[in-house]
């Protein structure tokens, strides 16, 4: 039967965003901007009972079986036939109702074939790579890549329909569905499975093979030893839910935690970054706590990272709802509180040595407890629009951005944030600038000249956060919220004489180690970072808050 067919994608909340958002689980790169369902997924049109004969009579619309070859490393093919069973999924399909089959698909969509994201060529062919979750068993998860060529896509084939799909989570419903009998067959590397999906003679053929571009040497238990971290073994986490990207929500022992996955092999640094920085930030509370480590069964390698679960989400998404969506608004002294964490947050990452390095209103996030936390600490890079100007000619003249990351540029972007809580606004990167604060908005004096002092052209006017903390009020004494945010002070005024006198680095803290180039051929997706020349995988990988990400532009749209 084919139940390739998908009802047209209705525009879900993010629809409404206008500009490419990095916090896409499954971005797409070129063109238009994705929208988003509410459920996440397209689901397939109902099938008319009635009509499963004549279904089963006409065939499938892109091939009679889905034909499988392997091929082993060296390029030699075994040409294995993979059944598919047609008669018995029509047979299947007779025991169950059309919305009983859109429900499985759709569960097993969300838990068992997980779009974390794609990717184009770079030389923008009609070429496109999915990296994809399959989670063959309940511990056992499977990195697979699907490739697929659409430049001479035979009509009606599934490369033809896909090329006229509009949204990845569509193209990705059908491609399971089109390989969904096979999958129990194909024998998975323990590595990363690149199936090349190929329509000939009118028949699909899944090429098997191990994608040695994508294999990642996950750091031992050894490098994180020192930090004696909880290192706990991936039979022993339950998994709950994707969440964006190589990021999942997972509980352990009935602890509700969030993991997040080594992205690819050119993010292995920076994971280990966030990982030391985690550890060293544990005393901060307004940074994500850290629970520890995920290690193989063997307890040899790491392979991912527990952080604790922010149950209100993404400050990003808490504006959007209140203050577009709903138009309830946001009391100043919920936004005060908020920016009072935020500043003394990263106040502790700086103070400790690190930088976050993607400080946006993605990478703050809401507990249960309705207090701010800071994560994502990883040095990723500048999101497009969140770039400090002095940035902008590195960027014009394809220099590496990912050099000049650092305290300065994490103060900017803190100026940013305070901006769009000021304006009750979640995309401050699409308002263009300078980002100002007029008299006509209703904030405080202080708040005003904090923002325009983190929005400084000048990187040395930025105060540091810790400085920044002496303009707030006085903390109301017996508030539950401020006692790790004291400050006796009253708001202090600071002209640019003081601001010159404080500030104590010299713009960027430039990283001399230099960050190895991805020599690769692909593009990634959802280039929302600024280009720096190096275009590794992890400019398109997010991990958000607890939200659904956000679809990203694509270049497939015809």
């Amino acid at each position: 039967v084919d139940r390739r067919c998908h009802y047209p994608q209705k525009a879900g909340r993010r629809s409404l965003r206008a500009h490419p958002d990095p916090r896409s689980s499954a971005p797409s790169f070129y063109g238009e901007t994705l929208h988003e369902t509410g459920s996440n997924y397209a689901q397939s049109l109902p099938v008319d009972l009635a009509d499963l004969a004549d279904i089963e009579a006409a065939g499938s619309t892109y091939s009679d079986l889905p034909h499988a070859i392997t091929t082993d490393m060296d390029g030699n093919e075994a040409d294995d036939e993979y059944t598919a069973q047609d008669a018995v999924s029509v047979a299947d399909s007779r025991s169950v109702t059309a919305s009983q089959y859109e429900a499985m698909i759709h569960d097993e969509l969300e838990r068992e074939w997980i779009l974390n994201l794609s990717m184009h060529f770079r030389d923008r062919s009609k070429r496109e790579k999915f990296f994809v979750t399959y989670r063959e068993q309940e511990h056992m998860w499977r990195r697979v890549t699907v490739s697929l060529d659409y430049r001479d896509a035979p009509e009606n084939s599934l490369e033809w329909d896909l090329n006229h799909t509009k949204y990845q989570r569509d193209k990705s419903a059908k491609i399971y569905e089109a390989i969904r009998e096979s999958l129990p067959d194909i024998q998975f590397y323990d590595t990363v499975t690149n199936l090349k999906l190929e329509t000939t003679d009118g028949r699909l053929h899944v090429h098997v093979v191990e994608d040695g571009n994508e294999i990642i040497h996950y750091p031992t238990v050894s490098q994180v030893r020192h930090l004696g971290c909880k290192r706990v073994k991936e039979r022993d986490i339950v998994f709950d839910s994707h969440m964006s990207g190589f990021v999942y929500k997972v509980s352990v022992q009935g602890h509700m935690l969030i993991k997040k996955e080594i992205p690819s092999p050119d993010t292995v640094e920076e994971f280990l970054y966030e990982v030391n920085a985690l550890n060293g930030l544990k005393f901060s509370r307004h940074v994500i706590d850290f629970y520890g480590v995920v290690v193989d069964d063997n307890d040899e390698h790491v392979k991912g990272l527990l952080i604790s679960f922010a149950g209100q989400g993404a400050l990003i998404d808490i504006i959007f709802e209140n203050c577009k969506e709903n138009n309830i608004g946001l009391p100043w002294e919920t936004r005060e509180r908020w920016a009072r964490q935020i500043v003394q947050g990263l106040a502790d990452v700086h103070e400790s040595g690190f930088v976050q390095g993607d400080f946006t209103l993605s990478n703050i996030v809401i507990d249960d407890n309705g207090d701010a936390k800071i994560i994502d600490i990883n040095r990723r890079g500048c999101p497009v629009g969140w770039e400090p100007p002095e940035a902008t000619a590195l960027i014009e003249s394809n220099q590496r951005l990912s050099m000049y990351i650092g305290v300065k540029s994490d103060l900017y972007q803190l100026g940013m944030v305070l901006w769009g809580l000021a304006m009750l606004e979640d995309e401050p990167e699409t308002q263009g600038r300078p980002l100002m604060l007029g008299p006509e908005i209703n904030v405080p004096d202080w708040y005003r000249q904090m923002t325009e002092i983190c929005l400084s052209d000048d990187p040395r006017m930025r105060l540091q956060a810790a400085s920044l903390l002496r303009m707030f009020p006085r903390v109301i004494p017996g508030d539950e919220h401020s006692d790790a945010l004291h400050s006796d002070q009253e708001p202090v005024r600071m002209d640019n004489v003081a601001m010159t006198r404080e500030y104590s680095s010299d713009g960027y803290d430039i990283d001399h180690h230099a960050t190895r180039a991805a020599d690769r051929e692909w593009t990634y997706s959802g280039s929302a970072y600024a280009d720096s020349g190096l275009l590794p995988y992890d400019q398109n990988y997010s991990a958000r808050g607890r939200s659904p990400p956000s679809a990203l532009p694509s270049d497939t749209e015809g």
